[in-house]
């Protein structure tokens, strides 16, 4: 199952509004942080729904499903949302449960309890655990954020066998707004089996809700380009993601702001 899970680590982020960026995404407050960083789901005022499909390298067995809900409330933000990648033979299965809220005018944080599902064929069974992943965002200017998030640092164990965990995750980034119109972020991210991944994104708005973006990553070299659009209510996502030794990804999302 090993091969699977890097292969699906790597794609599991790039969601939504952040795939043509690099996924450099840590720091920034958006729909789409209910699968980067739960703390930026703190800044929404309005119920919002959207769903996120990502085809892998033009394969329909590495395709990634996805889809959340956000309530913002009095007391905090509460989000569930759902993630699948795989097909018959495998599948990862992610359900999330979030709370995000701000702490004072500069900090926002966040808590997310994940229920884990893998569906193997018969020869090898199916497993399943229990983890949490916990965010914060310093919005420490107008222009700058920082943003800080942990993906399961209880290191989970899937199995006795090979003392088989769910990797434990750590990614750090920095934003900038050098104008209403362009937005640069960079982020690191570290795994506790693997390197250190770099990477960076750009955004810029040339006309009112059309949204033009690139990025890079690194671990395997990656470039991205992407736009979003918004009509009324509705924003849609469109992202390409390269591969220095696999075909190209495509991914798309669609949200609706009640």
């Amino acid at each position: 199952m090993g091969l699977f899970l890097l292969l699906s680590l790597y794609t599991r982020a790039q969601s939504g509004s952040f795939a043509g960026m690099g996924n450099a995404s840590v720091m920034l407050y958006d729909f789409w942080s209910v699968f980067s960083n739960q703390a930026g789901l703190a800044n929404l005022e309005n119920p919002t729904l959207g769903f996120d499909y990502s085809n892998h390298f033009w394969l329909s067995e590495t395709g990634t499903h996805s889809g959340a809900f956000v309530l913002p409330t009095r007391s905090g933000n509460f989000s569930l949302a759902f993630k699948r990648y795989g097909y018959v033979l495998y599948s990862e299965n992610n359900l999330g449960l979030a709370y995000a809220r701000k702490l004072g005018e500069v900090i926002s944080a966040s808590l997310q309890f994940d229920y884990l599902f893998f569906h193997q064929s018969e020869n090898y069974g199916n497993r399943g655990a229990f983890l949490f992943e916990t965010g914060i965002i310093a919005q420490i200017n107008p222009d700058f954020s920082v943003g800080l998030h942990l993906y399961n640092p209880t290191r989970v164990k899937l199995a006795d066998y090979a003392d088989e965990r769910v990797p434990t995750v750590m990614r750090f980034g920095l934003a900038y707004s050098f104008s209403p119109w362009v937005l640069f972020s960079i982020e690191t991210e570290k795994s506790v089996e693997q390197k250190a991944r770099f990477k960076c994104g750009l955004q810029y708005e040339p006309i009112k809700f059309l949204y033009l973006r690139t990025g890079l990553m690194t671990q395997p070299n990656s470039f991205t380009a992407g736009m979003g659009y918004r009509i009324k209510n509705f924003t849609t996502d469109l992202a390409f993601v390269s591969h220095e030794n696999l075909p190209l990804s495509s991914q798309i999302a669609l949200t609706y702001k009640f």
